[in-house]
């Protein structure tokens, strides 16, 4: 089906686009064809936005911050057993998505509060510590260019997995020492259970 109007976009139910019994991708930068609620369709194609504003900026940076570190948490990992043990993970999520929205939802949900968890973790007494245990993991700074957040500290990940870890109830040391009291001892702990299993 043609069109000759561009600010319209036809979808059409296809039943052999090109000749085949199915068809995916694009052709060209004129359509695409894709399979939709078990129905082959072709559409026009339109480039996607990507506008790199500063809210956008923000919002990836809290994303992939966390995402990365999380990350970290390799499913053989004492800290993994521990949210499988509690049965934590609700089903149908990973341990990485529920972390990441977790830690999104309960602590940095908006730039205020990212700001706010930025200053606790930078301020803490144990800092040094947090970071040192990223570079042994190999968690690094996150930053973009176009975000008008601070850049995701290395730090802060970690540090924010200790909190939800006291949080979630995890059981044994460090996770039964208020996270404000912890020295270095315990991040070195934290960092055992994500060696250990």
């Amino acid at each position: 089906m043609f069109n000759a109007r561009k600010d319209i976009y036809i979808m059409a139910k296809v039943t052999g686009p090109l000749y085949s019994m199915s068809a995916s991708g694009k052709l060209a930068d004129a359509m695409v064809y894709f399979g939709w609620k078990g129905v082959n369709v072709v559409r026009g194609w339109v480039k996607p936005a990507n506008p790199q504003s500063s809210a956008q900026g923000n919002q990836r940076i809290v994303v992939g911050g966390t995402g990365r570190s999380v990350g970290e948490i390799k499913p053989s990992m004492a800290f993994a057993q521990q949210l499988i043990d509690l049965s934590l993970i609700p089903g149908g999520q990973t341990k990485q998505s529920f972390m990441v929205k977790y830690i999104i939802d309960h602590y940095i949900n908006n730039a205020t509060n990212y700001a706010t968890q930025l200053a606790l973790c930078t301020g803490h007494t144990a800092y040094t510590s947090f970071g040192a245990l990223a570079d042994t993991l190999g968690v690094v700074e996150f930053d973009l260019s176009y975000a008008g957040n601070a850049p995701y500290d290395k730090a802060l990940g970690l540090f924010l997995i200790a909190r939800t870890a006291i949080a979630l109830s995890f059981v044994g040391t460090p996770y039964d020492t208020a996270l404000s009291s912890w020295t270095s001892t315990e991040v070195l702990e934290m960092g055992a259970d994500f060696t250990a299993v």
